[in-house]
């Protein structure tokens, strides 16, 4: 049983049902600020894919709201604790709400640091995902350790997604464009 939900969280996890872009440097926005872009996707299997990103965010320099779009929709908010270093935390409804046998609502719950220094940051974090597709229940802890690099109006960014279970992974090149 516990393989079983194991596998259906990393078909979930290499699906793009958890957020798998941070995208987000260290200081929050001053004003508003939207972001397109693409994360290709590589499973530690060889299972791959590209996902497409959009993000909204808005902020005062010290307090930023954001939501984002990556095959689920998260809502955040990142707050400033000195420059260089913000506590970012989010909430995503994951695609899986709208597939057929899905009792509840599914929810990945995030939280992390971004520190940076100069252009390069570094991020962090810990997600909850839990959800329950066709009677089989799937909940657990994964971690992300992510690595970017801002460059005026865009953002690359290398990512690993894993679980604290063990099992396979999710690396993730990520890039976004802000408008």
């Amino acid at each position: 049983m516990r393989k079983l939900a194991l596998a259906v969280a990393a078909s979930a996890v290499l699906s793009g049902c958890l957020p798998v872009s941070v995208l987000r440097t260290p200081e929050p926005v001053n004003g508003s600020s939207v972001s397109v872009g693409l994360s290709g996707v590589v499973g530690t299997g060889g299972e791959g894919g590209v996902l497409p990103y959009l993000a909204f965010a808005r902020g005062d320099g010290e307090t930023e709201f954001n939501a984002s779009a990556q095959l689920g929709v998260r809502a955040g908010v990142k707050q400033r604790l000195e420059p260089g270093l913000s506590l970012d935390a989010g909430l995503t409804l994951p695609y899986v709400l709208f597939v057929p046998g899905t009792v509840g609502i599914p929810v990945v719950v995030d939280v992390g640091l971004l520190a940076g220094l100069e252009a390069f940051y570094l991020s962090p974090r810990v997600q909850w995902i839990g959800f329950s597709v066709d009677g089989q229940a799937v909940s657990g802890w994964v971690y992300q350790l992510t690595g970017g690099y801002a460059f005026p109006g865009f953002v690359l960014e290398l990512s690993y997604l894993g679980s604290f279970q063990g099992g396979g992974g999710l690396f993730s090149l990520s890039a976004a464009m802000r408008l």
